[in-house]
Formats: C-alpha cells, structure tokens, sequence
C-alpha cells in the first residue's frame, strides 16, 4: 500500500510539472509585451476601443497602452515620430503621402471606408453640386475632404477652380460655416452632424455618393513589423475578435464606444454607421492587385494620382511596397 502511495504521489507530482511547463510555456507564447495605440475621435476605431474594454488584445499576449490624441494630424505625426506603436484608421492617402514624402509605412489591414461620414454641408438654398460655382467653400486643401470635393465637383462638370476654397481644417470648416462665413463645407464626424444642425445646413455630398473614395487603414512603421511581426498578428487578431463582438453584440458595443467619445450610445451609432467596416474576406480582396475600384493597389494609384496633380508629392510610388498582405494572408479568423 505505501508503494502505491508513493508511485501514485510520483505520477501526481510529474503530472504537476509537465502541466507547470505547458501553461509556462503557453503564457510565454501569449505574453508578447507592450504596445502602444493612438486614436482619437472617429467611428472607425470602434474595433480597437471594443478590442480594449473587452481584454481581446490580452488574450492575445498584449499589453497595450491607450493613447487618446488632440487630433487626427498628432495622430499621423505621432505614428511616424515612433512616439506610438500603431494607429487603426489612418486615411490611404495620408499613407500614400507619407510614403511619397519618404516615411516607411507599410498597410496590413482595410479597416474600413466612409459611408456618408464624410461630406459636404451647405446652405439649404445650395440645392446641388452645381450651384457650388463661385461661392465659399471651406476645405483643407491636400486632404481627403479635398479629395472628395473634387470627386464631386468633377461628377457635376465642375472643377475646384469653379468655387473659391478656403483653406482651414475640417473643424474649423465646419465651425466656419456654423458662425455663417462660408456657402459650404468639407468635413467629417461628427463635426458632420454639429455643421448640419447647429448650421441649419444640409447634406448636400457625403462619401456614400463617392463609395470607396475615403478608405482607412491599419498601417505600421516598416521597422516595427521587422521586428515585432508576432505583434502585429495579435492586433489583427483582437480586432476580428471585436468585430464579431460587434455584430452579435451591437448595442453593448455602441455603449462602449459612447463611453470612450464621452456621447450618448444613440449619438454614437448614427456616427458609426456612416462608415462600412471591411471584413475578412473583403481584405483578402483588396490586397490583391488589379486595375479596379475593389483593388487597394488601384486606389493607391488614383490617389498618387490626385496628389501628385496638387503638386503635393512627385516620388513614384510603389503600391506593392506599401501594401504588406502576409498577415492577412496566414492568419486564420473562425470566431463565429
């Protein structure tokens, strides 16, 4: 009996260490370290903000650090001065820009595109486009609201030497034609909403009417996804995690991105669902390259294109350098 004792205290003891060991090793595996997320007051981070409140970037090995910033321009700075880590929804023509002004940047993920979060706001006697000739709009020339505006225009048989642009950014645009300075102008949400109300405007152009024009993106430095590849997977990860908590759980997630924007959940949701995420399989197909609309590759043409005719970048650019498709390519996403 004492012998079966001391086996069985044997086998006991063995299962103990060899269960230490793998769980050891598990949270080795797990415990990739630190990393820090800049954002700030779009729609679109609502993945990441999900991904934070419901702990999927620590079940995935990440200690990540939240930093809110003052605006989407300390954002992109912050990204490529290596004071933050990553940004999720960076616009592909910042990254384009960048690119062509000698950043290193490379785009694992489409996280989305504007889906009416984007536009234009006019005055209620402004009835289209059209009627945009010769009067004040007010736009950051050389950004995406630009961008837009000349899509517009352009579908109108105008061209941004038809009206006269003021140049400010997209919060002071839309506070200018609050206080009644301009016609019209470009900016985005939720100063959208605030231009519009408190205005008295209107919708006159939103993104919708351009689809896929304003896409975002989850871009990293070059020399981070050299050395921190197992990072960038868990990212990706967490935020596919999220967006299944998202679409099963859509008014717990409005909830958590109110709480984040410091909005009621309602506020939140009319803002959210003016973009469109971009699932799994949509990226597959975005990243791979073709001469169309639905190619991330031909985006990035068109919006050199654009760039390169306001005199704002001339280095060619290399969409095969930018877009990095390994990740999205390896990983397996089955959370549903």
């Amino acid at each position: 009996m004492k012998k079966i004792t001391t086996i069985l205290a044997v086998v006991i003891l063995v299962i103990v260490v060899i269960g230490g060991l793998f769980f050891y090793k598990q949270f080795q595996l797990k415990n990739l370290g630190e990393i820090t997320y800049g954002w700030n007051t779009w729609p679109g981070v609502l993945p990441y903000l999900v991904a934070y409140d419901q702990g999927f970037f620590k079940e995935e090995g990440l200690d990540i650090k939240m930093i809110e910033e003052k605006s989407y321009a300390d954002m992109l700075n912050d990204l490529i001065d290596d004071k933050i880590d990553f940004s999720g929804d960076l616009t592909l023509m910042d990254i384009v820009e960048k690119v062509g002004k000698g950043a290193e940047l490379k785009v694992v993920l489409v996280t989305d595109y504007s889906n009416g979060a984007d536009g234009i706001v006019a005055k209620k006697e402004i009835q289209n486009i059209s009627e945009l000739k010769g009067k004040k709009v007010a736009v950051e020339k050389g950004t995406l609201g630009e961008y837009l505006l000349y899509d517009a225009l352009e579908k109108n048989d105008l061209n941004l030497s038809d009206i006269l642009e003021i140049n400010i950014s997209a919060q002071e645009s839309a506070q200018a034609f609050i206080r009644g300075e301009v016609d019209a102008a470009v900016t985005y949400e939720p100063d959208y909403s605030k231009a519009v109300e408190q205005g008295n405007g209107w919708r006159i152009y939103t993104s919708a009417d351009s689809p896929g024009l304003i896409i975002d993106v989850l871009a990293f430095k070059n020399d981070f996804i050299n050395h921190n590849p197992k990072k960038v997977v868990a990212v990706i990860k967490a935020y596919f995690k999220a967006m299944n908590f998202i679409e099963v759980n859509s008014d717990q997630a409005y909830e958590i991105g109110a709480k984040y924007f410091k909005i009621l959940p309602n506020e939140f949701k009319e803002q959210y669902l003016g973009l469109k995420q971009v699932n799994f399989e949509d990226n597959l197909n975005m990243m791979s390259y073709r001469n169309s609309n639905d190619s991330l590759h031909f985006q990035i043409k068109d919006t050199y294109d654009f760039l390169k005719g306001k005199n704002i970048i001339q280095q060619e650019i290399d969409s095969t350098k930018i877009i990095d498709p390994q990740f999205i390519r390896t990983i397996k996403i089955n959370y549903n």
